[in-house]
């Protein structure tokens, strides 16, 4: 009898490792918005279709897919919305620790990721119904993100974060999470002046 090398879904996976990040982290939220979580790991890591298939999408500035999103027509505008949302927040969790000054700024992706679903979230009829969704994905994008990062790492899909690359993310975005992981490892960063994060 040949044994099954996998005995999980991808889906299956992801909702076991978010629910021990969130779990790990504190963080708690409605069944619809884990739900969207766990699809939009297993879709990206699955190398779905996080992006429209429209020439040149891919290749543009996430900023200028913004504008390009926000100016498209009703019918459009929420696919698009949509698709910045989740482009950023799984590049800004799950690749937290590939992206540098070159490649993007994680706050960049952050506040493109927030506004895109905080516009989604106030669309009269936004894509797949979920406004409580997105109105909480922009609320608590870093938190998600920290999330998601977690759950690359201990999935050991992505390399682990050097110290550096943790200080430098503590830096931009001001994760609670990254402030954690350095205070674990006896590091306590400083905020402007001075002050300690304890």
């Amino acid at each position: 009898m040949a044994e099954r090398l996998v005995s999980e879904t991808p889906v299956e996976f992801f909702r076991e490792q978010l629910l021990k990040a969130m779990q790990h982290q504190h963080v708690a939220t409605s069944a619809l918005t884990e739900y969207y979580l766990v699809n939009l790991l297993s879709s990206g890591v699955r190398g779905a279709a996080l992006q429209p298939s429209e020439p040149g999408f891919d290749e543009a500035p996430l900023a200028l897919l913004y504008a390009r999103a926000v100016a498209a027509s009703r019918h459009d505008r929420p696919r698009l919305l949509r698709t910045v949302g989740d482009v950023a927040l799984f590049v800004s969790g799950f690749f937290a620790d590939s992206l540098t000054a070159r490649s993007g700024d994680p706050g960049y992706y952050r506040s493109l990721g927030g506004f895109a679903y905080a516009y989604l979230a106030r669309e009269p009829q936004p894509v797949g119904g979920l406004p409580d969704v997105f109105s909480e994905l922009a609320r608590r994008f870093m938190e998600f993100a920290d999330v998601l990062s977690e759950v690359s790492e201990t999935s050991r899909l992505t390399s682990s974060l050097s110290l550096l690359r943790l200080y430098e993310r503590w830096v931009h975005t001001g994760s609670a999470r990254a402030a954690a992981l350095l205070a674990e490892r006896g590091i306590a960063p400083l905020r402007g002046g001075g002050e300690s994060l304890n």
